[in-house]
Parts: C-alpha cells; structure tokens; sequence
C-alpha cells in the first residue's frame, strides 16, 4: 500500500475580533453646601415662661436632634463608605450607583462585569485534537486578559473615587463635627458673651439665670438712692419707694435665651459663632413712677433759683452826665429738665449714685457796662483866648460858654445859640469889647461872642449832629481854622443845631486856664455812633485875595496926625480867602471811609486903614 503523503492543510486563521475598550467611569461628586436633614431641622425653644411652667424645650430640641442623628428617617451624619464587592452587587439597572457621604458613583454596564455575559457559542470543526484543542485554548487566554484589564481599569477608577469620596467626606465630617461640638456647648445653658444686666449668664440654664439676675437685681433695688446735693451741701433722697420701682426680666431673658438655643441648625451655629467676637447685653425692664421726683425736683429748684440783679441808672445832679449807676449782678437757675433726664437714666440701669446740682449761671439783662456805654463822650473841642485879647472879651466868652453847661437836648430837639446866650445886653451882664462888624473891627456890647459860637460849632460837627443854620464870619477869623468859623449876632445871625441821634444829647462846657491862657471848651455825650464813626472838618485853600490899596482917615483933630505928610496906621489889612471845607469821616480803626466838600467860604481882603494929617505941611 503506497504510503499516503500527509497531506498539509492550510490553517486557516480565526478573523482576529478588535477588543471594545471598556465605556469610561462616569464619577459625580456631590457639593460641600449639601448637609443633612438634621441640620435644618428647626429647634423650637419657649424660653423663660415655658421652663416656669415646667416644660424642656431644650431637651425636646436637643432630642430632635438626636433622633435625626440615630436616623429615625433621615440620614445620620457618620459617613459611610461601601466597599467593591457591594457597589458589585448592586442590582443592574442599565446604571448602578452607590452613595457614600455625599459621593455618587456611577459606572457603564459594559466596563464594569465582563464576566457576566453569555459565553461565545463553540464551533465545531473538523480538525485533529491537537489543533482543537489549541484553536480553543487562543480565543479563551484572550478573553481573560481582556477580564483582567477590566478588572484592573474598574479597580483604579473606584480607588480614585474612594479617595476622592475620603477627602471630601472627611471635612463634610469635621463641618458636622464642630457644629454639634457648638452647639453642645450650650446643649441646656446659656453660651459665651451674653449679659443680663452687666451679669455674664454664660454657663447657667434659664431657671438659675432668672433667679441669679432676681436676687440680684432685688438686692441692687434695696440698696438703690440717688441723693441731690447742692453747692451749698444741701441733700435730697430718692429710693425705690419714691419711684415705685417694679421690674421684669423674663421677657430680657427670653430673648437672650433664643441666641443659640431658637431656629435650625446652621442658624444656631451662625448666633454662637458670632457670640465669640461680640458681646449681647440685655437690661431688665424697669416701671416707676416719676411724679415724687418731679415734685422734690420743683422744690429743689425754687430753693436754688435766684434772678439776677439789673444795674440802673439814677440821677445825680453831681455827676456829669447826671447819672449815678447801680451794679449789675448774674443769678442762678437749676435746670431740672436735663436732670430728669439724668435721673431717668441711673434708675434704668440701676446705677446709685449722688447728683451735684450744678445751676447755670444767669446774666443781667442790663449790665452797668452797657448803661454806661450808652452815654458816651461824642466829640469835645476848644479854642484860646489870646492873652492880650481885650478885657470885656475875656468877661463875653465867659458868660457865653457857661450858658451851655449841663444842657440837655433830647432826640430831635433843636438849639439856637441866641436863644440859649439870651441878647448880648449889659442887663445880661455883657460888656463892650471888640468884635467885627461890615468887615472891620468895632467895639460892640458882648464882643467876642462869636468864638463862643464857633468852639460849639466844631464840637457838634465832630458829634455827628445835624447843623441847620450856620454863618461864616466876614473876616478869617484866628483861633479856629478858617471855613470853620460860625458868628453870630443878636438880629440877624443864628447858629441852629438838631439832635440827630434818637437819644438824649448832654454838653459840659467850661472856662477855664491853662499854662497863662484862658480857654473855653466843649464836650458833648450821647449815644454811641451805631457805626462807631468819628468825624472833624478839614479846610483847604483854593485861592488867595491880594491887599487892596491902602484908604487913609483924616485926623481932623489932630489927635493922631497934625499935617497931611504924616500917617499913623489904623489897620494892617488882611488878605482874602476861598476856602473849601470837608467833613472827613474815619471808622473805629482811625481809617479815612469818606471825604466830602461841605461847603465853600469866601473871606474878603480888607485893605490897611491910616490917620492922615489934615494941615498942610510948608517947607522953605
């Protein structure tokens, strides 16, 4: 038998299936604001009134909160982390997911079990055993690499979440730790920094806080006074019993108690937390009754008050203006508005104590100073007497300026000088003395009296009073400036002031000697100028009159001259003048504010006057 040549097949190669890579891991991570149940649960507490009557609202709140913690229906706050074999064995629903302290894993289908789909369904071939057997052993090495991969890839996508899970779940752990711990710290007393009435409540429950501030407060009332004492050392008592003192802390404590112990969780955790940097005080509620304290009060202030004095003015016939004046003195008064105010406030806090009754100091409302200033010097003014003036003229101005001593002038009163100096008669004792008249000097009875007029004048001017009337001389006059002159005379020539000033005027007028020289002198009181204003006349020259030619008298008596080569002087002569005046006024710092023309006086030259002989003079 010819022997068979084995015959070699070709193997044919399995098509190659490209291996899937598993779907990724999906991993959702809850967020750090999620908290559970038991942190929102609400802590409903009654306060002082409720434990008075022998309820524990704090224990029921702090049960609720156990009750949630042990998990009667909500979520306790341990963490819970679940292994591999359990998120395994979670039952198919095309996701599986697991929880885990706020973590949720959720992995595909297909990358997380390979396992466990259907095998592959075997095909049987026609081929040696061998060649069976290896064909077989291929597609399965491969699909438990591909199981092992899985595996692997599942294994280090769940470590990443566990350790993720860890991190996140540790300070969700710690955040739930330290509010219970907070919370605890106060489970059934009051916390940290909370006062009732300047007493630190912070360790005692509401039942020992409401008798502590009791007693306390009892004992404060007992030996609560408020004494009034005076300047002078007198005192006054005010107790309790005067007040009718009554006070309440339970509703105080009711709301200290809330701090903490009243709303959910996190809100209790939010009071406490903000407890630790900020004290809460509270005071009890206190009723009284004022009305004794007013009635003392009133007493008090009768017994203090004293007005104050005004000072006056009286009149005095020795004194110049004529008044005398009386000294002003402050009174006192007590001001019991404010202290009661002040009383009201130690009673709240129940704070004994002893209150200076301090009056406030009244002024007069008319000062002697002010009297005084509202007779004030306004303006004074003097002229000389040459000492080689004539006799009668020294007798004229005497008696012309005395008239004026201690006049009075009231508000919108005029003044004739005539009418005040009478007619210049010998009855009214003046005598003959020179004086100018048609622009020379003549003798005339009360010559003179016009230097009288014009010191007056210069006076009131510079008082700031109102002139009516005035008249320059006809020559320039020397013992005032020129433009300042005013002459006067019994039948034609006036001079007329007015009282401007809506007060009454005072003038001293005097005669008197200085240094060899006889004066007569001018001074005017009244009211201040409202502007404290000062004012004067200033003369100024605008032109000068030249001499007229000389005019010779002849001596027919020879008294003088004998023949009429021979002169003998009568008059000088004098030059003539045109003169503008101003009134300058200057502020009470002494600066000039105003200027103005007033007036312009024309003086006449007067030409020179001889004695002439009347006989012939005959020569050889």
């Amino acid at each position: 038998m010819q022997e068979e040549t084995p015959v070699k097949r070709r193997r044919r190669r399995r098509p190659e299936v490209p291996e899937i890579p598993p779907e990724p891991v999906k991993i959702v991570v809850g967020t750090e604001d999620e908290k559970p149940d038991w942190m929102v649960a609400a802590r409903k507490v009654n306060g002082a009134a409720s434990r008075r009557t022998g309820t524990q609202p704090a224990e029921e709140s702090r049960e609720s909160v156990q009750e949630t913690e042990r998990g009667t229906g909500k979520p306790a706050p341990e963490m819970h982390q679940p292994s591999v074999q359990e998120m395994q064995n979670t039952p198919e629903s095309g996701m599986r997911s697991g929880r885990s302290s706020g973590i949720t894993l959720t992995v595909a289908d297909s990358a997380v079990d390979e396992t466990e789909k259907p095998a592959p369904k075997k095909v049987v071939r026609k081929a040696s055993t061998k060649h069976n057997a290896t064909m077989r052993a291929v597609p399965k090495r491969k699909n438990k690499r591909s199981k092992r991969i899985a595996r692997f890839a599942i294994l280090g996508v769940l470590m990443v979440a566990v350790s993720l899970g860890l991190v996140f779940g540790i300070r969700k752990a710690l955040e739930l730790k330290d509010i219970r711990d907070t919370l605890d710290r106060g489970r059934d007393v009051f916390y940290e920094n909370i006062y009732m009435n300047d007493i630190l409540l912070q360790g005692m429950t509401l039942d020992q806080a409401e008798q502590y501030v009791t007693s306390q407060v009892n004992e404060l009332l007992n030996g609560f006074r408020i004494t009034l004492r005076t300047v002078d050392g007198r005192t006054w008592d005010i107790t309790k019993d005067d007040l009718q003192m009554k006070f309440d802390v339970a509703d105080q404590l009711d709301q200290l108690w809330s701090i903490g112990h009243i709303g959910n969780a996190a809100t209790c955790y939010e009071q406490i937390k903000a407890l630790e940097n900020n004290e809460v005080r509270q005071y009890s509620s206190m009723s009284y009754d004022l009305s004794k304290v007013n009635t003392i009060l009133t007493q008090i202030k009768a017994e203090v008050d004293q007005p104050a004095t005004n000072a006056t003015r009286l009149d005095d016939d020795t004194k110049w203006p004529p008044y005398s004046y009386t000294d002003d003195s402050p009174g006192q008064t007590l001001d019991i508005t404010g202290l009661n105010e002040r009383i009201m406030g130690m009673v709240d806090r129940l704070e004994s104590g002893t209150v200076e009754l301090t009056p406030v100091r009244v002024e007069a409302k008319v000062t002697r100073a002010a009297l005084e200033g509202s007779i004030v010097k306004l303006a004074s003014y003097e002229t000389a007497i040459g000492a080689t003036s004539h006799e009668g003229r020294f007798t004229n101005i005497k008696i012309g300026t005395e008239k004026f001593n201690h006049l009075i002038i009231h508000s919108g009163e005029q003044v004739s000088f005539n009418k005040i100096t009478g007619k210049r008669t010998e009855a009214n004792g003046f005598v003959e003395a020179p004086e100018i008249a048609y622009g020379e000097y003549v003798m005339g009875i009360g010559g003179g009296i016009c230097q009288v007029s014009s010191t007056l004048y210069n006076a009131v001017v510079n008082a700031g009073l109102e002139i009516i009337k005035r008249t320059q001389h006809s020559l320039a006059s020397n013992y005032v400036p020129m433009g300042q002159d005013a002459t006067v005379s019994d039948d034609r020539l006036d001079f007329i002031f007015r009282n401007s000033t809506n007060a009454d005027i005072f003038i001293e007028s005097s005669y008197y000697k200085k240094k060899n020289y006889w004066y007569s002198s001018f001074t005017i009181y009244g009211r201040p100028d409202p502007n404290g204003y000062t004012y004067k006349l200033e003369s100024q020259v605008r032109e000068e009159i030249p001499l007229p030619d000389p005019v010779y008298r002849p001596d027919r008596t020879a008294q003088y001259v004998v023949y009429d080569n021979q002169t003998k002087e009568i008059s000088k002569g004098e030059k003539g003048y045109i003169v503008d005046v101003y009134l300058v006024t200057t502020d009470s710092n002494g600066l000039q504010i105003g200027r103005e023309l007033r007036y312009t006086d024309t003086y006449k030259a007067v030409a020179p006057v001889y004695w002439i002989g009347v006989t012939p003079h005959l020569t050889n």
